[in-house]
C-alpha cells in the first residue's frame, strides 16, 4: 500500500501520478516498466516518489487494488440480482459484465493482459494478494447457486471457485488464439456459452 504522504497529496496531484502510472504498466511490462519515465511525466522528483511508495512493486499493486475494485463495481449488479435469476445465467451476466469492464477500461484490460503474460514473477505476487478477495466472491455466487437449487449441495465451493476462474481465463486465451486479428470484444461470450454449456451440462 501507498504511504500516508500520498494520500495526503492533493487529489490532482495524486491522480496525476496515478494515471502516469497507468499509461507506464499499460505500455510496458512490469519488470522494464520505469520509475524514472513515471516521475519525469508526472512531474515529481523521484525521492518524492519514494515518499509516496516503497517502491515500483508497491505502486504497481495498488494500480492493481483500484482496477479490482473498479471491476467489483461492474460486477456487484449482476450479483445484487442473482434472485431474479438461476446460477448460470447469474453467472453469464457476472462474465459479461467484466467484458464491458474490460472494453469501457482499455488501459486497464491491457495492464491486465500483460499481467498475465508475465515472466518477472509478479503474477504470483498479484495472485497471492488478490485472489483470496475473488475466490471469495464466487464462492458466494456458489453458495446462492446452492440456495437456489442450481448446483448440488456436496461441492467444494473453494475448489470449484479455483477451477472456474482457471477455466474462464483458459477460455479467453482460447478465444485469442482463435481471433487474433480482432482484439477485445463481445464475442468473447460466444465462447463462454460454450463453457456455460459445458459447466451445466457436464460432457456426458
Amino acid at each position: 500500500m501507498p504511504k500516508q504522504t500520498f494520500f495526503n497529496l492533493p487529489e490532482e496531484k495524486k491522480k496525476r501520478i496515478l494515471d502516469e502510472a497507468v499509461a507506464e504498466f499499460k505500455d510496458y511490462d512490469f519488470d522494464v516498466a520505469s520509475i524514472n519515465r513515471i516521475v519525469e511525466k508526472s512531474g515529481i522528483s523521484k525521492g518524492s516518489f519514494y515518499q509516496y511508495f516503497k517502491d515500483k512493486e508497491d505502486l504497481y499493486l495498488h494500480i492493481m487494488s483500484i482496477i479490482g475494485e473498479k471491476k467489483i463495481q461492474y460486477l456487484t449488479p449482476s450479483m445484487m440480482n442473482f434472485a431474479e435469476v438461476n446460477f448460470y445465467d447469474a453467472l453469464r451476466e457476472m462474465y459479461r459484465a467484466g467484458i464491458e469492464f474490460a472494453l469501457e477500461n482499455p488501459d486497464y484490460a491491457e495492464i491486465g493482459n500483460r499481467m498475465m503474460k508475465d515472466t518477472s514473477g509478479i503474477l504470483s505476487k498479484i495472485r497471492d494478494t488478490f485472489t483470496p478477495k475473488g475466490d471469495d466472491m464466487f464462492i458466494a455466487l456458489l453458495k446462492k447457486g446452492q440456495e437456489s437449487g442450481d448446483i448440488r449441495q456436496d461441492l467444494d465451493l473453494r475448489l470449484v471457485a479455483k477451477i472456474m476462474i482457471s477455466m474462464q481465463i483458459s477460455v479467453v486465451e482460447y478465444y485469442f488464439e482463435k481471433h487474433q486479428d480482432e482484439g477485445y470484444s463481445m464475442k468473447i461470450m460466444e465462447e463462454l456459452d460454450k463453457f456455460f454449456d459445458l459447466i451445466r451440462n457436464g460432457i456426458s
